[in-house]
This record gives C-alpha cells, structure tokens and sequence, in this order.
C-alpha cells in the first residue's frame, strides 16, 4: 500500500478510539431503551439524562486519563525513533500508533538482547581459549629446569602467546632502576634498561609500585625501538628473587588489548611459580655440586664439565687449558695456626681464584689443598701469565685478618697442560698438568710450570 493510501484507510476505517466511545454509547442506549419499556415516562426522562451525563463524564474521563497519556508518549516515541515511528503513526489513531511503537520497540529490544548475548558469548570463548592455551603454558613451565633455560623459554611461549614483537623480564634494582634478565624479539640498538629509572610515566616503575597489571601506549624506552607503540607490563612477585616485572611490546594493540586480565594475572602466576621453582632447582644443582668450605666447584663437576670442553675444543679446533694449583706446605699452617685457620687460608686462596677466572672459565676445589682451573679457549702460554698472576698476588699479600703472623705468606704452584696440544682426552690432560706440577714443586714451589714433552716420562 503506497501512503497516499493511509488518509483514505483513516477516513474508512474506524480506529480503537471510536470503536471504544461508540461501544460506551451504544450500552447507555441499550439501558436506556430497557427503561423505556419498563418506566413511566417521567422517569425514562431522567434515566435519559443521567445516561447522557454519565457518557459525557466517562468520555471526559477517558479522555484526560487514558488518551492524552498514550498522546504523550506517543510524541515521545516519535521524537526518539524518528521517521520509523512517523512511518508506523501514519493513517493510524493514538492507541492503534503506540500499539505499533510498541511492537517495533519490543522487536527491536529482543534483536539487541540476541546481539548482545551472541557478543557476549563470543568474548567467554575467546577468554576460555586464552585461559587453555594459559593453562599450557603453565604446564609446560612447571618442568624443572635451570633458571636461564627457564626465563628463555617463558620468553619464547609468552611472546607466541601475546603475539608481541618483543619480551622482555626484568628485575627491580634496590636503587629503583631495572636489571635486565632475559629479552626476546626486535630490541632497540642499546637494549638499556637505565631509562626506566629517569621517567614516572615508564610502565615497569608503575607496574612494580601498583602491583598490578599496567598497559600503556606511546611510551618510549631504550628497551626497545620507538615503533613499538603499545606496552603491556606485568609484574612478577618471585620469592627470594625480589620485585620482577614482565614487558611485552608491540607496534599495534590488536592481540595486546584482547587478551584478557584474568589470563594475564593466571600467567602472572604461572611465570611466578616456574621461575621459583627453578631458581630452587639451580640452588639443589649448585649443593650438589659444590665444594661447602670454598664454594667452588667440586671435582665431580669439574671432571664432566672437563669433558664437555674437551669435546668442544677439538670441535671447534679452539685451545682449552687445565691448571693444576696446590698450596704450598699447607700442612704447615694446619700444624702451627690450627685446622681452622687451615680452612680459612683455603678459602683466601680459592676466593683469589674465582676472582680471576672468567664467567665461561671453571674454577674447582680438586681435593685437599688442590685446585683445578678450566680455561676454554685459553692457549697454554695464556693459561701460564693468568696462573702467574695469580701466584704473584697470593705471595705479595699478608694475610694477618686469617690468624696468620705478619711474615707468614701463602704461595702455590701451578701446573698447566693444553689440549689439543698434549693431550686429547681429560685424565691425560689431568696427569700432564699434575706431572707439570710437581716439576714446580721439584723447581723450589712458589712457581708455574707448562707441561712440555720432554719431561713426559
């Protein structure tokens, strides 16, 4: 039907109004015409009346209580739906319009409702997926490994996880600046963690100090590249380990942002436990394989990690040193100062050690007064100048504070052997600087010999 039929269906038609006051007239005509049969005259007149007086009170009520409201809300319908309700009052009376508006409005609430519950449902499933794939992830953590491996492969499945460009777990410095442990993905050219000591808007210092999960954007850092423009921050409580915080970063916020709080903070959790758990493991691995008086290695750890050098440097065709080291008439000092400043001297002499070694070198208490020194990559005149050093330091220095006399000094001698040179494997290694030793020990101590072939017997 075009609109120019509506005014024609108006004039035709009788809307609910009229049927309403046509039917109230038509019962008081009814009553009326029943008391005209029955009554006198008189009286049908002013039964009469008092009809045509109540129908005119019924429709002024009606009229004031009933159809001015629905008029009202009406206007109200059509000022907020607009054409729509214009379109569906068109040709049509007060109650017959607002019957309409109500039906389109109640339609329209149950299409919203159906939206709004199928977005809902939506979102619980891409939160349940995120909690599953959390949940494996965490799983996966909980195996016991050494720390590094540990923070490398939380890294690896965090930064899959969030679909980030870069990663990176950092620990809260007891100056408020940050010590990077681990890092992943596009860094900038200066990977500088100092930054974030210098600005309060940095989201690893609001992180720490809120204790909650922070995500900021347009912040710059020297961690990473000045692209990355969104960041997300999650601390990381770990006993004993102190204040760490996770940083993830990206160029867009799409993955960021849709990861849900709830599969963060069960991350959060998860991360927390596993680097506790292998921070435990490294420390069980370090009792087992350290020696209690000196803290340095023990020989069970020197001999394997002995192997896997020997291995390496043949591999690689790279040098790798052994140095025997044994202190000097150590029976002495136990005979004339006690067993207890005999301890006290081993661990001056096996912390003078450690202090020279590199972080790849092995530094190990042998047996006795006996040290082991693994060298990769150290040729064996290098091997000699360090082991020197080391002796000419330990002679020049008094060790009063031991319980030692002032003319007391502590002197050892130094036996290296080199692979591939002399040897190949790690006890003929073992035996050639042991023999190279005791050919310092037959020179007047206090001295470093290299082992040579000649003296190979």
């Amino acid at each position: 039907m075009s609109q120019s039929d509506g005014p024609a269906r108006q004039r035709s038609g009788f809307g609910t109004e009229t049927r309403i006051l046509a039917l109230a007239g038509g019962s008081l005509l009814l009553i009326w015409a029943i008391a005209l049969a029955v009554l006198r005259s008189t009286a049908v007149l002013w039964v009469g009346v008092g009809l045509a007086v109540a129908y005119v009170v019924f429709v002024a009520l009606l009229h004031l209580l009933v159809f001015t409201r629905i008029r009202r809300h009406l206007r109200e319908a059509r000022s907020r739906l607009g054409d729509d309700a214009a379109a569906l009052c068109d040709g049509s009376d007060s109650i017959d319009a607002l019957l309409s508006v109500l039906q389109t409005v109640l339609h329209g609430g149950r299409d919203g409702a159906d939206l709004t519950l199928e977005n809902d449902l939506l979102r619980l499933q891409a939160d349940n997926r995120q909690l599953v794939e959390v949940a494996s992830i965490g799983r996966d953590l909980n195996a016991a490994l050494p720390y590094r491996e540990t923070i490398e492969h939380s890294l690896t499945r965090i930064k899959a996880f969030l679909r980030a460009d870069f990663v990176a777990l950092l620990t809260r410095q007891p100056d408020g600046g940050f010590r990077l442990d681990g890092s992943l993905g596009v860094r900038s050219r200066s990977l500088n963690a100092d930054d974030c000591r210098a600005h309060d808007d940095c989201p690893l210092q609001r992180a720490v100090s809120g204790e909650c999960l922070t995500r900021t954007t347009g912040h710059r850092c020297g961690l990473f590249p000045h692209t990355m423009t969104h960041q997300l921050a999650l601390p990381l409580p770990v006993p004993n380990l102190g204040q760490m915080v996770l940083l993830a970063t990206s160029t867009t916020g799409t993955h960021l942002d849709a990861t849900s709080d709830e599969a963060l903070e069960t991350l959060s959790g998860d991360v927390v436990n596993a680097l506790a758990t292998a921070r435990k493991y490294d420390s069980i691995r370090r009792q087992v394989v350290t020696d209690h008086l000196t803290r340095l290695y023990n020989r069970r750890h020197f001999v394997g990690r002995a192997q896997e050098e020997v291995e390496r440097s043949l591999h690689e065709q790279a040098p790798m040193s052994i140095v025997m080291v044994d202190i000097d008439h150590f029976k002495r000092f136990n005979d004339t100062y006690g067993h207890a400043t005999g301890d006290r001297v081993l661990q001056a002499v096996a912390a003078q050690l450690q202090d020279a070694v590199r972080t790849t070198d092995v530094c190990a208490r042998y047996g006795g007064e006996e040290f082991t020194l693994l060298l990769p990559n150290t040729p064996g005149d290098n091997a000699v100048f360090m082991a020197e050093r080391v002796r000419r330091t330990l002679a020049n220095t008094r060790y009063t504070g031991l319980g030692l006399s002032a003319d007391a000094a502590i002197t050892i001698s130094c036996g290296v052997a080199t692979c591939p040179r002399d040897a190949t494997a790690v006890d003929d290694l073992l035996e050639l600087a042991d023999q190279a030793l005791y050919q310092a020990k037959a020179d007047g101590r206090d001295c470093v010999r290299q082992f040579e072939p000649a003296e190979h017997i």
